[in-house]
């Protein structure tokens, strides 16, 4: 008994993605020309209609009214179904053109796409004139079968029609959110067909929109409009592979990247692959002899590609990495794209040199930009061929991302290399002379480059402070808090403010090491303090002992800084004492009891080391009535001091024309050492 084929099972198991939604019309369209060059006379035409769905309505404003393709009808006046080809249509995996490359399933790739196939053909066969119409589909095949589905005419000429009906819904949604025109189906018919077009043997192809068959586009105008060969086809062995695989360059004025595309029996397999994605720098469009911009279609075909195809001829049965290969199989996909990129870079070194070259210098005056200089991924500009991978048409916001990624991959190298080495039980010359020579050089580069960093911010902090106190005049004065949450954001705590996120250092660099900070809160909001009181000091800062202590539970020492707003009036009496507002925080201090980091209660002691600190606008009268009847007394720096022994309580009073100065003079030395002082 003659088996069967169980078509629902046979379709289901056909793998297409809704991008390859053009590949059973590419597949009859082979057929077309197929049957076409099996005539006597080798002259032929195919004509393709787009057939269109109801109009969409506009999804956005604006935009064009949209037509969804629901399906195609193909015409050919190839030899038609004879006896033979029908009969081939009815036997699953067909060698009938099997010398040409057919697998023999394409009309099921078809079944997997559409809802069904029509086909009505008109041809001679032993002098006699036939006309034989049929459906396919998954339910019942083909309806009617045998010859059932044909009859004898008086006379016509070659003439067969397919239509593809109905798109199924994943392609139908492909194709709405595309919104693919009769240019996109175009161009994937030549790309598909392509090895047919340059052997000459394609005949006229034309492809219209239902209902505007005088807005035909014939498709071999198009490829000679946009495709011209670009170097001679070469031949190239790889990786070891006994045959040879050809290479054809060809200009193409469609494009807008380089790409490689696979061919097996003359017709494309897969989706193109960028260039760029193993020459990154070879981005950029090349230019004719009339300044025309085109880019590179580069197509491989070889015997090794010919027998690899799958059926559905949209993939190949070829491991796509080297590690997925076992020990049958000879290539990888990506080993294969490796060498004919090899062979691209000796072939168009001279264009891909020049990219490399503007890439890197891109890459360089974006690292050293006397602006706004990168400084922290200044050693990567001597690391080897650390660029590569980087595309030569990258943005700056992608530049930064793929900097920063590479500045953290060789910092993970470095480390690793440290433990490799110091997790050796004994001293090993070569490993420790490697690090001292490569590893400790690269880490000693890249600790510069953040340190460059960190100053250039700094440095940025000290010019926006400054700006700030310029903006000043008699009738607009800054509030207090602007400058305020430049130092310390108000109302924050130390627990949640990490120390890169604050600028402490503007006041004393060792304020940026505390244990505890609290900005501009009530003292009894303090948790590690027991306290009542409602008192709101702008940055209260305490430590813990960090070092060796004979009791560890004692508080190293209180800061208290006390901004007041630029401009404000400090006629009365309390604000002429200066450290009126600190003295009270301090007896409140006093009064209360700080908890260990284990809730143990801890009296703050007289002699706890206490400093209070006071910024705001010092003149001529305030300065003197703090020497004279508040006991201040004058530093060189015409900063305010004043000491409380019994209290081990000192005060000290600056402007922020002052605090800012100190904070310059601090870090000059490391802009003109790292070359950023003139920014």
């Amino acid at each position: 008994m003659a088996q069967t084929l169980n078509i629902r099972g046979f379709v289901a198991g056909i793998e297409i993605q809704p991008n390859e939604y053009l590949l059973p019309l590419q597949e009859v369209i082979v057929n077309a020309i197929q049957s076409i060059e099996d005539k006597k006379s080798k002259d032929g035409t195919i004509s393709i209609k787009i057939v269109r769905g109801k109009q969409l309505n506009v999804g956005k404003e604006f935009e064009e009214p949209y037509s969804p393709i629901i399906g195609f009808e193909v015409y050919d006046d190839g030899v038609g179904f004879i006896r033979k080809r029908f009969q081939a249509f009815n036997d699953a995996f067909t060698e009938i053109n099997k010398g040409k490359g057919c697998k023999g399933v394409g009309r099921y790739t078809v079944l997997a796409c559409f809802g069904s196939m029509n086909i009505e053909s008109t041809f001679s066969e032993n002098n006699t004139w036939f006309n034989r119409t049929f459906q396919f589909d998954v339910i019942d095949g083909v309806n009617p079968e045998n010859d059932d589905n044909l009859k004898e005419v008086e006379s016509g000429e070659l003439k067969t029609v397919v239509k593809l009906n109905n798109y199924h819904k994943n392609f139908h949604s492909y194709i709405v959110n595309h919104r693919i025109e009769i240019e996109d189906i175009s161009k994937g018919i030549i790309d598909h067909c392509l090895l047919y077009f340059l052997s000459g043997g394609v005949p006229k192809i034309r492809i219209f929109n239902e209902g505007e068959p005088e807005k035909s586009l014939i498709i071999n105008d198009l490829f000679n409009q946009f495709v011209k060969f670009d170097k001679a086809s070469k031949d190239i062995k790889i990786n070891g592979i006994e045959a040879p695989f050809s290479l054809d360059y060809l200009r193409n004025y469609k494009n807008k990247s380089h790409s490689v595309h696979l061919c097996a029996n003359k017709r494309e397999v897969g989706a193109k692959v960028n260039i760029a994605n193993y020459i990154p720098s070879f981005v950029n469009g090349l230019m004719d002899e009339q300044e025309e911009k085109y880019y590179l279609s580069v197509y491989v075909t070889g015997d090794f590609l010919d027998e690899r195809a799958n059926n559905q001829r949209n993939k190949f049965a070829i491991p796509l990495k080297s590690e997925d290969k076992t020990s049958f199989d000879e290539l990888s996909i990506d080993e294969l794209l490796s060498d004919v990129s090899v062979n691209l870079r000796t072939q168009y070194s001279e264009h891909i040199v020049a990219a490399v070259d503007e890439k890197n210098s891109k890459i360089h005056n974006y690292i050293l930009n006397p602006q706004k200089p990168r400084l922290a991924y200044r050693h990567l500009l001597n690391v080897d061929n650390v660029f590569d991978d980087i595309p030569a048409n990258i943005s700056e916001e992608r530049l930064e991302s793929e900097l920063h990624k590479k500045s953290f991959r060789l910092e993970q190298k470095r480390t690793k290399a440290f433990n490799k080495a110091f997790s050796k039980k004994k001293y090993d010359k070569d490993d420790f002379s490697k690090i001292i020579h490569e590893v400790l050089s690269e880490e000693a580069a890249f600790s510069a480059g953040k340190l460059a960093d960190l100053m250039i911010r700094r440095k940025s902090i000290i010019k926006l402070f400054r700006q700030y106190l310029e903006w000043r005049s008699d009738e607009n004065y800054m509030l207090e808090e602007d400058l305020h949450n430049i130092i310390f954001t108000m109302g924050a705590e130390s627990n949640a403010m990490p120390s890169e996120y604050h600028n402490l250092w503007l006041l004393d660099e060792r304020l940026t090491f505390n244990s505890f900070i609290n900005s501009d809160r009530q003292l009894r909001t303090n948790k590690q303090i027991e306290s009542k009181s409602q008192k709101e000091p702008d940055l209260l800062i305490y430590d813990f002992p960090w070092a060796y202590s004979d009791d560890p539970n004692n508080i190293n020492s209180i800061v208290l800084f006390e901004f007041k707003r630029p401009g404000r009036d400090m006629n009365t009496s309390e604000d002429k004492k200066l450290d009126h507002q600190l003295e009270g925080y301090f007896e409140k201090l006093l009064e209360s009891k700080a908890k260990s980091s284990k809730g143990k209660f801890l009296n703050i002691e007289n002699n706890t080391p206490k400093f209070g600190y006071i910024i705001c606008d010092l003149h001529k009268d305030l300065v003197e009535y703090n020497i004279t009847r508040n006991y201040f007394k004058l530093t060189p720096y015409g900063t305010l001091y004043k000491i409380n022994p019994e209290l081990n309580l000192y005060f000290e009073v600056m402007s922020y024309e002052t605090m800012i100065e100190f904070a310059e003079k601090r870090h000059d030395a490391f802009f003109r050492a790292l070359g950023i002082d003139s920014l």
